[in-house]
């Protein structure tokens, strides 16, 4: 018998660093919070993602059926402290009334369900999540199941932790389980153990499916209430609580799978598998997380690489309409950009007021713009935002592309004080809103950080305008927001 296994930290700085996206859910008509980790997107870890995801859509699919109340991805107000969506140490284990009365984890007033994550393994190119999910409210738990989810984010390779196990594995441990308990209970007999019965062998089985390596081996967990012949011979009680067996590596290296074999051997290893894309680069639904793309006009200058530190600080995404003139002076950052995924598009060559231009004229400062902005930030140009958001349907299609322009506007051109600038930016946002900013103003990146943080605090998923578009942006008309 051993301790039961404490859960690897989620936080930034713990052993998988920055290879987790973190997930958080909340709404509260519906009755729902969740918290589970993504893996880095790639063809290797789309399935395990899309089986914790699923875990999380059939929750508040659950949710709305009960409620009958439609789900929407909406941001919660100012000071709702959303920011920290990590799965939280030791979640995994509440005792379930705890759960889903804990304002950070569970619905709100305890009534509804409680998704929350643990990471129990991360070496090599393994990774180990647990996912619970506790539906009811702290008087009446109506439901409380576990998943143990293993992941080599270098194969593809998943299985839940019962699958770590070979043919036969539930007889072989039952033996040992019931010899440790025999033992405990003063018996002296050498006589082998018996498990032959269904009952037990069910419980060994259900204890297989909470596995999870350790220093000791791979350690299973028996739920209370346990006994057996040989134990009941003894005058020993069914198990008062839950019980972790630490199978010795020895012992588990011949009734374990392959899978299993390469998440035994894991245990200790650094962690080696792929870092996650940048932010604006990865898959984002908004439908389940509400989302906001922050923008950033007149650029790039000096103070642009301020806001991109901020960004990168913050895990954030978001989009720069360049002017094609400070192409050349400024492609280290326009580079700079498109490596840690950030949108580039287009806001004309110098900032003229395009109807009082000639249809030629527009046309020259869109294509003549997207050219320098293509060559030094190798992304490619497909939507504009006209200087001061003035256009005419013939500057559309002058143009000959879509106009994006914005719901939120911040007014930082005007000089604002710091926590004017900030609310705005933080408090006007809905879910599909578009802020415009402009990252030549001294006030915007000196602010940066804290619009983010506010932003991640009322829930929000910071986006690039692509992204809020579901990675398709629009070829035409002209767009405040995304629909």
């Amino acid at each position: 018998m051993t301790a039961p296994v404490a859960e690897i930290t989620a936080a930034r700085d713990g052993p998988l660093g920055a290879a987790i996206v973190p997930l958080r859910v909340r709404n509260d008509a519906v009755g729902i919070q969740a918290r589970v980790a993504l893996l880095p997107a790639a063809t290797t870890t789309a399935d395990v993602n899309a089986r914790v995801e699923q875990v999380v859509r059939g929750a508040i699919a659950d949710r709305v059926a009960a409620s009958g109340i439609a789900y929407t991805a909406s941001p919660w107000p100012v000071g709702s402290g959303l920011a920290d969506r990590r799965c939280s140490a030791g979640s995994t284990t509440l005792p379930a009334a705890e759960l889903l009365a804990d304002p950070a984890l569970g619905p709100a007033g305890g009534s509804g369900t409680a998704v929350v994550c643990g990471i129990v393994a991360a070496g090599g190119t393994v990774v180990g999540q647990r996912v619970r999910v506790v539906s009811g409210d702290p008087a009446q738990i109506h439901s409380d199941v576990t998943t143990t989810l293993y992941a080599d984010v270098q194969t593809g390779e998943t299985a839940t932790a019962d699958a770590l196990w070979g043919e036969g594995a539930a007889s072989a441990l039952g033996a040992h389980i019931v010899e440790a308990l025999r033992r405990d209970a003063g018996a002296l007999s050498r006589r082998p153990a018996d498990v032959a019965d269904e009952t037990q062998l069910a419980a060994i089985r259900a204890a297989l499916a909470t596995t999870v390596p350790s220093a000791d081996g791979l350690v299973v967990t028996v739920a209370a209430g346990f006994t057996a012949p040989d134990l009941t011979g003894l005058g020993a009680s069914p198990t008062a609580e839950p019980i972790a067996f630490a199978v010795p590596a020895a012992v588990a290296a011949d009734l374990v799978s392959p899978f299993g074999a390469r998440v035994l051997a894991s245990y200790g290893q650094p962690y080696s598998g792929p870092i996650p894309a940048p932010a604006g680069s990865r898959a984002v639904d908004c439908a389940l997380v509400p989302c906001v793309a922050l923008t950033y006009d007149d650029g790039p200058s000096a103070r642009t690489p301020l806001i991109l530190d901020e960004l990168a600080a913050h895990d954030a995404a978001a989009t720069f309409f360049a002017m094609g003139q400070n192409a050349r002076a400024h492609g280290k950052t326009l580079a700079r950009m498109t490596r840690e995924g950030h949108e580039v598009e287009g806001h004309t060559w110098n900032h003229p007021h395009l109807p009082q231009l000639t249809p030629a004229q527009v046309t020259a400062q869109i294509v003549d713009s997207t050219r320098a902005l293509e060559a030094v930030s190798g992304q490619d140009i497909t939507v504009f935002r006209p200087p001061y958001g003035e256009f005419t349907p013939q500057v559309l299609a002058a143009a000959g592309m879509a106009a994006i322009l914005w719901d939120v506007d911040t007014l930082d051109w005007q000089g604002p004080a710091d926590d004017v600038l900030i609310a705005r930016a933080v408090e006007q946002p809905r879910a599909g809103s578009i802020v415009l900013q402009h990252d030549t103003q001294e006030v915007t990146a000196r602010t940066a950080g804290a619009v983010l943080d506010g932003l991640l605090d009322r829930g929000f998923q910071l986006v690039t305008v692509r992204q809020l578009f579901g990675g398709d942006l629009p070829a035409s008309g002209s767009w405040r927001r995304a629909p």
